[in-house]
């Protein structure tokens, strides 16, 4: 079967390769892939940035697809998407605490494990789910991404009806948290740049649902200050990875606020700490997902609460990776889709 391999370290080492298909194992199961979405962190592998991996590997680690094979309650032609943890140690603290997504020793799909930029992929059998019957596999493909900003604000910083959040960032995580907190029942504000791409994203977010529509030349914590009475934010929502936004996350949000870091810089950040201590604020640093935000997000996405459809590209077949990959870098679309 065709996947496109990172196959070692260094920028780019990328091919799409023939390569054997995965044999089903006990705990595991094959499903044939119909739509995988390129992320920010596949750019980051590809381009060796930082992010950890372990070639050789197939990339990809959000997608859906149709399982391959009866075994248990899963029946052949199912239709699903999977969390994305391939394995965990079983043994550690976290693991025998009920956070096995936070294991030392995980291998994430697509990073540590092979992924779904190909036709067929192992999964794990107890990290699969449904995918709503009125939902594309494109518009299913990127499920990942929601079930991550479900953990982050409704699960760890525990979003409250009522609730002033600001965005950073309008990329596919921001549209998200945009549509995400709406459903929650805040009143929501994001921000982004005058760049172009930004503009087209923003625009989006207004029908998407976000209340205000903040530019980061145009001085944010004033106007969010201004629109909260003074009081500022009551979470603010880094999913940029710029430095400039970190700081302004931190200046935004209200005291004994939260801050979510989401976004992942490209370097390092500095931030006043002694800021943090004053204002006494929860700075959350987000990491993977859970069981039931992933079953949260798709119940959100199967009643139109939150809308996938208007974050995603055109497909792309696998054999135009490089036009995909380009795309993903620098077209006006939160998310590229490929499709084997």
């Amino acid at each position: 079967m065709k996947a496109l391999v990172k196959y070692a370290r260094g920028p780019w080492n990328i091919e799409l390769r023939d390569v054997p298909e995965p044999k089903s194992r006990e705990g595991y199961i094959i499903v044939d892939v119909k739509a995988a979405g390129i992320c920010a962190s596949d750019l980051l592998i590809i381009h060796d940035k930082g992010h950890p991996y372990e070639p050789p590997v197939i990339l990809g680690h959000e997608f859906s697809g149709v399982i391959a094979e009866d075994k248990g309650e899963w029946k052949k032609g199912d239709r699903v998407t999977s969390q994305t943890t391939f394995s965990t140690c079983g043994k550690c603290y976290l693991c025998k605490s009920g956070y096995p997504q936070h294991c030392p020793e995980k291998k994430v799909i697509g990073i540590k494990a092979n992924g779904a930029f190909t036709e067929k992929i192992l999964v794990p059998v107890s990290g699969l789910h449904r995918i709503p019957k009125n939902m594309s596999f494109e518009e299913a493909a990127i499920t990942e991404i929601g079930a991550d900003v479900v953990y982050a604000l409704n699960e760890r910083a525990n979003l409250q009806p009522g609730e002033f959040v600001v965005i950073f960032g309008p990329g596919a995580v921001g549209l998200f948290a945009v549509q995400v907190a709406k459903a929650t029942g805040a009143e929501v504000a994001i921000v982004g740049t005058k760049i172009e791409r930004d503009e087209y994203r923003l625009k989006l977010a207004e029908k998407l649902g976000a209340d205000h529509v903040l530019y980061a030349e145009e001085d944010p914590v004033s106007e969010v200050k201004y629109l909260t009475n003074g009081k500022g934010a009551d979470i603010a929502f880094e999913a940029s990875g710029a430095a400039p936004a970190v700081l302004q996350a931190l200046q935004i949000t209200r005291n004994l606020g939260r801050i979510i870091a989401f976004g992942i810089p490209k370097g390092s950040v500095t931030v006043p700490w002694n800021m943090i201590v004053f204002k006494a604020v929860e700075v959350i640093f987000h990491l993977s997902s859970s069981w039931t935000s992933w079953e949260k997000i798709l119940y959100l996405m199967r009643e139109g609460k939150v809308k996938t459809k208007p974050l995603i590209s055109k497909p792309f077949r696998l054999e135009e990776w490089e036009k995909a990959i380009k795309e993903a870098e620098t077209g006006f679309s939160p998310r590229v889709i490929l499709k084997p």
